[in-house]
């Protein structure tokens, strides 16, 4: 064979050399990516707790349907579901609004109402024992406010030490409609799972972002976060089992700020920081916008904005919620 076929040859060879190296050491898409890394999370199988608790789930239908009253007795404890009627503005329509009334031992301890709406407006309402620090179960009460996206309206119903007195907890709002207690472990103590609101449109849209499991609990009269404590380690594997069966290719950021959250949660940031710096959208600027002091009345900056890098603006994100970083 001549000399110049054969370094023809050689050339050929080196280049798709060069070039199958290439495509063996390029990195994965995001999705490929995260189920590598999270592959032992995938075969998981689910567990199901029992749900003992007494409740009412109600509304939800078509804004013709008509609601009817409902009650639950726990003991001396009652919690009746009833409406109050209005008309619209233009008189057209009837406006329900629902009524949730507690009683115990036949008195009065509780009179909640939620916001007016049509036909069947939705409303929860529940007997679990939240607190095993007093003598008594509470009563969850959850109206939903309306709107995009938004928002369950939860208030707690809960005794005392010696159960001589009842106050309500107020525990806040939060994305989805009305929200349920849940025996995570199966202790026969219930708990609110949800979902950590703060990622919710931070780094992209409503339905571009994920957002770690919160855990909830209402004990001596107050709110009391306890995501972190060990004996929900395995809902926070479910968790991140469902969150990455669906791992988006594109608008990846507001996904991976929520990965991130839920693997620190996990013991895992470490690695799931390194693998947000390979993928993240260099090309979004969705929530890198900061202000260096604090906003005036009218929401606005009163200096120069900076635009941060998502890794930063992430990281300054998790640490305002409570999430260590570990790089």
């Amino acid at each position: 064979m001549p000399s110049f076929c054969l370094l023809r040859f050689a050339f050929v060879a080196l280049v798709s050399l060069v070039a199958w190296t290439g495509m063996a050491v390029a990195d994965p898409s995001l999705p490929a990516a995260v189920k590598q890394a999270d592959a032992k999370y995938l075969d998981l199988k689910e567990t199901e707790t029992e749900d003992n608790s007494k409740k009412i789930e109600a509304g939800g239908g078509e804004e013709d349907s008509e609601p009817t009253a409902q009650e639950i007795v726990e003991g001396p404890i009652k919690v009746a579901l009833t409406y109050s009627e209005s008309k619209s503005e233009d008189g057209d329509e009837t406006m329900r609004a629902p009524i949730v009334t507690v009683t115990f031992d036949g008195k009065e301890i509780g009179k909640f109402e939620g916001e007016p709406g049509f036909g069947d407006p939705p409303v929860s309402v529940q007997i679990a024992n939240l607190d095993p620090g007093n003598p008594h179960p509470e009563v969850i009460v959850s109206f939903y406010s309306g709107g995009a996206h938004c928002c369950s309206d939860t208030k707690i119903l809960t005794s005392s030490k010696d159960g001589s007195s009842w106050q309500t907890v107020d525990l806040g709002q939060f994305d989805g409609g009305p929200l349920t207690a849940t025996d995570i472990d199966g202790d026969g103590v219930y708990e609110f799972e949800t979902r950590d609101n703060a990622f919710l449109y931070t780094f992209g849209c409503y339905a571009c972002s994920s957002a770690p499991l919160m855990v909830l609990t209402v004990q001596d009269g107050a709110v009391k976060n306890i995501t972190t404590d060990p004996r929900f380690h395995h809902e926070h594997e479910f968790w991140l089992k469902d969150m990455i069966t669906d791992v988006p290719d594109e608008d990846v950021n507001g996904f991976l700020a929520g990965y991130v959250g839920e693997k620190i949660l996990l013991g895992e940031g470490k690695p799931a920081w390194e693998l947000m710096l390979a993928h993240y959208d260099k090309e979004s600027d969705w929530g890198l916008e900061t202000c260096g002091q604090p906003v005036n009345e009218q929401g606005e900056c009163p200096v120069k904005t900076e635009l941060l890098s998502f890794p930063d603006a992430l990281e300054r994100m998790l640490n305002e919620n409570g999430y260590r970083v570990e790089k």
